[in-house]
Parts: C-alpha cells; structure tokens; sequence
C-alpha cells in the first residue's frame, strides 16, 4: 500500500463493500455513515485487522492487553487516509459520542437503535478502551458530554454504571471487580 502524496485529494466518500457504511470527509476529519436506513441490533460491520498488546490513537481494546489494529497501519505515513484503508478497515474512522448510535461487541459493530440512511455512525469509545493512548476532548454536544475523553478508568462510578449494558467484557469485569463487596456487610 502506498501513502497518499501530499497533492492527493482525500477521497470524500468510499463506500465498504457488503457494509451499510461509507466513510466520508467532514468538516473535523472522516467519519463512517449510513448509506441506507439500519435496524436496531443489525450487524453494521466487522472489525478486522492486527492484534497487538499495546493501545494506539487508532486501536480498539477488545480485551485485557489485546487491541485491534488496522493490517497496513502505519503511524509514520499518510496511509489512514487512502482509499484502500477506507474501504478495508472503515471503523479506523468511526468517531466518538458520549450518546452513540452504535456499539463495538467483540468484534463487530452493531446498531444501538435504528440509523437513518446519511446519519454518521458513532461508538462510546469509553465502553471498549480502559486507557486512551491520545486523550482527546469530545465535540458531541450531548448534555452528558464526557468532556475530555481519557476512557473508562477515569470515568466516575455513576458514570462507569450508566455505561454497564454497553460495556465490553473486560471492562464489565472491571465495574463487577470495583464494586463495593456485600459479604462484608
């Protein structure tokens, strides 16, 4: 895979094969979109690539020291924004929201409710990611907007709770670990 020359236009919309999704340019970045209506529960896409012990900007934790990586991500090139990246591993661009639309469960990402056709697909990246590797502050614009986004070991018992029904298994296994033991009482 070559990187894009620094004259190379960024494709504004790739569609993924077999995917109800296309990722598209937006003002702040890429982002992955709808390009028919999905049902609640409906699996949107599948997460593939290399697993690794180490988080990344781009990883997503699937368990205890085991994060997911794009196969030909490079951190040194321009090669996330290629066309071939956009089209093999389009949850590379899935952005965060504190009230997302979807969810990453294991390996695929699954509509929390039904997405409208055109509406940019989201994931709590809180529910998967215990550290962030890149911190980052979060634009969402939701009334229960996180803020700054450092993931779930930074998030408030209630916070962390709210989020129970979402969470992946290694984090669930953390909020059922942190919680107050009733055999003391």
């Amino acid at each position: 895979m070559t990187a894009l020359a620094s004259t190379e236009a960024i494709p504004t919309e790739v569609f993924v094969p077999s995917h109800p999704c296309a990722v598209r340019q937006t003002p702040h970045g890429a982002g992955v979109f709808a390009i028919r209506a999905i049902s609640r529960g409906a699996r949107i896409l599948r997460i593939d690539g290399r697993l690794q012990t180490h988080p990344t900007r781009y990883s997503i934790q699937l368990d205890v020291d085991v994060h997911i990586e794009c196969f030909d991500h490079d951190e040194n090139s321009n090669s996330t924004a290629s066309t071939q990246m956009r089209s093999r591993h389009p949850w590379r661009f899935l952005n965060h929201s504190c009230e997302p639309n979807a969810r990453v469960f294991g390996r695929s990402l699954l509509a929390r409710r039904a997405i409208s056709a055109g509406e940019q697909i989201s994931f709590d990246y809180t529910t998967t990611e215990a550290e962030m590797a890149e911190p980052f502050h979060c634009g969402c614009g939701n009334s229960n907007c996180l803020g700054l986004v450092r993931g779930f070991a930074h998030l408030s018992p209630a916070q962390q709770r709210l989020r129970g029904t979402r969470l992946a298994p290694h984090l669930r296994r953390l909020l059922v670990s942190d919680a107050p033991s009733t055999a003391d009482e």
